[in-house]
């Protein structure tokens, strides 16, 4: 065998060796599912959960298996940028009734208090019950 064919397969093996360890760690990745996406929270989502707070309210109180793990609070802060601040408190003027009805339904839910974690339940102006049961709540 020549010189040349041999370095060129030395080569080659070398190649493949290295990129075997690279290729090993892609699979070793965490897969994010994309389920994670959909229960993002969003400025439309508050301003339509602001507007359907009794059907909310319903649909948490049909959940049965209700966990810390399923509750994420979102401060409605972060969802503004600056802006929408008007739309924001229109919609909050709008539904203050229906928000004082929602924050007596939480004080009566430990899971919703304790994933609060230190948060008043004052602060909360809304929730948003998504489809595979968790539960975003709206906190200012």
């Amino acid at each position: 065998m020549s010189f040349k064919k041999k370095l060129a397969g030395a080569l080659g093996a070398g190649v493949l060796v290295l990129s075997g360890p690279t290729a090993a760690m892609a699979y070793d990745a965490p897969v994010v599912p994309m389920v994670q996406q959909v229960g993002q929270a969003t400025f439309g989502n508050l301003i339509a959960a602001l507007n359907n707070i009794a059907v909310e309210i319903d649909e948490l109180n049909a959940l049965n298996n209700l966990t810390i793990e399923d509750v994420r609070v979102v401060n409605v802060e972060d969802l503004l940028n600056g802006k929408r601040v008007n739309a924001l408190n229109n919609a909050l003027n709008r539904n203050n009734v229906e928000i004082l009805n929602l924050r007596n339904v939480l004080n009566n839910n430990e899971i919703i208090k304790d994933a609060l974690n230190n948060i008043n339940v004052s602060d909360v102006v809304a929730i948003d019950v998504l489809s595979g049961g968790d539960v975003i709540v709206f906190i200012r």
